[in-house]
């Protein structure tokens, strides 16, 4: 073959394309092994070899990287890093650029993480395009977490202060053990089914505190992310702290960074409706007085002028019709009036219905078996020496149960 049949590349050429080609074909990936040859430049940049017992390539950390890790950097640490493999194309090198590093014995969960992570994006379930979007006012919230846990207190808390009048049941899961995953699959699949069959709901939120990566372990099961995805009721995740992220973040159609920063993003705050109505009402019946007003000053206008250029004998037909226009604009007028007010006195009515304290002013009670957060219904509930607490508009009494009956 002569040389002007065959492809002639120049160095520089050449080391783009098989830069191009190592990333594109590669792309990010996990990297373990060990530090050697570090070199720490003053422009803050590392430079070291990651090896293994018969292999060694090198590796750069930039200054401007992530600072998602602040692990130090030594000679013969056992590192997991995570980064891109390219070419550096003026000196054909081929070398690994590291965007975060950590501990090789910790990296175990992470790396699980980030490869589902990067599993579940390339699908598409963290498309902003697959967001439901969430209701402005709920009646009915689902919440998916554990009953003992200071999440469904922190949420219920805020629902109360906000929003008293939602209803609210709790699907009970594990949210933290080998279980747990399985457990908060079967507890969303239980709220569709009570949704479809027993009583809509406008919101789901899957909740539990903040831990370590290995206690939020079960929000980053592929399973549980898939449930999440297919759910046909909106879906917020309220996981953590505001700095833990979890698959189930990303999936879900909106995350809140804690659980009472949840509830204030599910439900509104009735207090605010309430003035927001009362100015709606406000400036509909002085669009309507305006209104009138308006109309009246024109008929006046046109009447006068009619007078002006019809003979004398139609004036006093004219007189009657505006004097029948006039009784139809006082009546709309005062329709408009009663309907605007009705609707007030309905709002009113309604706001103070839903005043969590009003059974209590009436005299009711609420009674708690001492630890609990759910009122008692049933005295089949409790036995001889069960403590109780009952809540009174003021105050509480703590009483020990003598005797139960069923009657």
């Amino acid at each position: 073959m002569t040389m002007s049949k065959q492809r002639i590349y120049t160095v520089s050429r050449l080391n783009k394309e098989a830069r191009r080609i190592l990333e594109s074909e590669i792309g990010s990936l996990w990297l373990k092994g060990e530090i050697s040859n570090l070199t720490l430049a003053p422009s803050g940049h590392a430079y070291f070899t990651i090896k293994d017992a018969t292999s060694e390539i090198a590796a750069v950390r930039f200054k401007g990287g992530s600072k998602l890790s602040s692990l130090r950097l030594d000679n013969g640490k056992q590192i997991l890093a995570y980064g891109q493999l390219t070419i550096y194309e003026p000196r054909g090198r081929y070398q690994f650029i590291v965007a975060l590093i950590q501990p090789a014995g910790l990296g175990a969960l992470q790396l699980a993480f980030q490869q589902l992570k990067d599993k579940l994006n390339k699908e598409g379930l963290f498309d902003k395009g697959h967001k439901k979007p969430l209701p402005h006012y709920p009646q009915r919230i689902g919440i998916v977490t554990s009953p003992s846990g200071a999440a469904i207190r922190d949420i219920l808390s805020v629902f109360s202060r906000r929003w008293p009048m939602i209803q609210v049941y709790i699907f009970s899961a594990l949210v933290q053990g080998e279980a747990a995953a399985h457990e908060l699959v079967s507890s969303i699949a239980l709220a569709e089914r009570f949704s479809r069959d027993k009583t809509p709901l406008d919101l789901l939120i899957i909740s539990r505190g903040g831990g370590s990566l290995e206690d939020l372990a079960a929000f980053n099961d592929e399973q549980l992310a898939r449930a999440i995805f297919t759910c046909s009721i909106p879906i917020m995740s309220a996981i953590g702290h505001e700095i833990d992220f979890t698959i189930a973040d990303f999936v879900a159609d909106l995350r809140a960074p804690t659980p009472s920063a949840a509830a204030e993003l599910a439900v509104p705050d009735h207090t605010e409706v309430a003035s927001a109505l009362t100015t709606v009402v406000d400036t509909l019946s002085k669009r309507v007085t305006s209104l009138i007003e308006q109309k009246e000053r024109r008929l006046q206008t046109e009447l006068k002028e009619y007078i002006y250029r019809l003979p004398s004998r139609q004036i006093e037909t004219l007189g009657q019709q505006l004097d029948a226009l006039l009784s139809k604009l006082l009546r709309l007028a005062k329709e408009s009036w009663k309907r605007q007010k009705q609707r007030q006195e309905g709002l009113t009515g309604l706001l103070r219905l839903s005043d969590p304290r009003l059974p209590f002013r009436r005299g009711y009670s609420l009674t708690f078996l001492s630890g609990s957060s759910a009122s008692l219904r049933d005295s089949a509930c409790v036995t001889q020496g069960h403590q109780i607490e009952t809540h009174l508009l003021k105050g509480r009494i703590l009483s020990q149960v003598e005797e139960v009956t069923d009657t």
